[in-house]
């Protein structure tokens, strides 16, 4: 074991180190993530024959987001810029006036903005909500915070997302009952139906 030991940090001290900070290390988990997931979308567009092609994706374009220099990345309005200068190399010239301007509306007024638009779709969906029956909610309560959200009240934004989204999910669950096909129990098997096999030592 102590030989093990030995020859994996004898490993780790001739791997060539990268030096990354923090941010820079979550950016780029976060690239491999939105990849994978896309990977993976493909993946299975092609077992029916289609094709999904997502640019931003593309290797040229992520070499060149990651060449620009930090300095340029955090510089307000410079990714309307640069949008324009690659639009503008591809042949596109013509934006409406204001394409690309970052707007300074937070992300509450967004929320509230439409909170306003679906209030109605939203009151008939707490109008008899499963929640209630289930006894986690009043409906009367939950209307009525509903509708003064979308006044502009100081109300937690965030939990009322959480209600509606749930109170949806109940719903899409309780209307696909009987109609999916699970079979029959199937009996459990272990991960590893032979057991782990030993791993080879150094010794050995």
């Amino acid at each position: 074991a102590l030989a093990e030991v030995a020859v994996r940090l004898a490993e780790a001290a001739t791997r060539p180190v990268v030096v990354q900070r923090p941010g820079e290390a979550r950016a780029r988990a976060a690239l491999h993530r939105h990849a994978a997931g896309q990977r993976v979308l493909e993946q299975a567009a092609e077992v029916r024959s289609q094709r999904v092609h997502t640019p931003f994706l593309d290797n040229q374009v992520v070499r060149a987001c990651r060449d620009l220099p930090e300095s340029l990345r955090v510089r307000p309005g410079a990714r309307a810029e640069i949008l324009r200068t690659v639009l503008g190399g591809a042949g596109v010239r013509a934006l409406p006036p204001g394409w690309g301007t970052p707007t300074h509306t937070s992300s509450a007024e967004t929320a509230r903005k439409g909170l306003r638009a679906a209030l109605p779709e939203l009151m008939a969906l707490f109008d008899v909500p499963l929640l209630a029956d289930a006894g986690l909610v009043e409906a009367r309560v939950v209307r009525k915070a509903l509708r003064a959200a979308s006044e502009g009240e100081p109300l937690p934004l965030d939990g009322l997302a959480d209600l509606v989204a749930t109170e949806l999910w109940l719903r899409r669950l309780l209307s696909r009952r009987g109609t999916c096909w699970t079979g029959t129990a199937a009996p459990r098997t272990r991960a590893v139906a032979t057991g782990v096999p030993p791993r080879p030592s150094l010794r050995s």
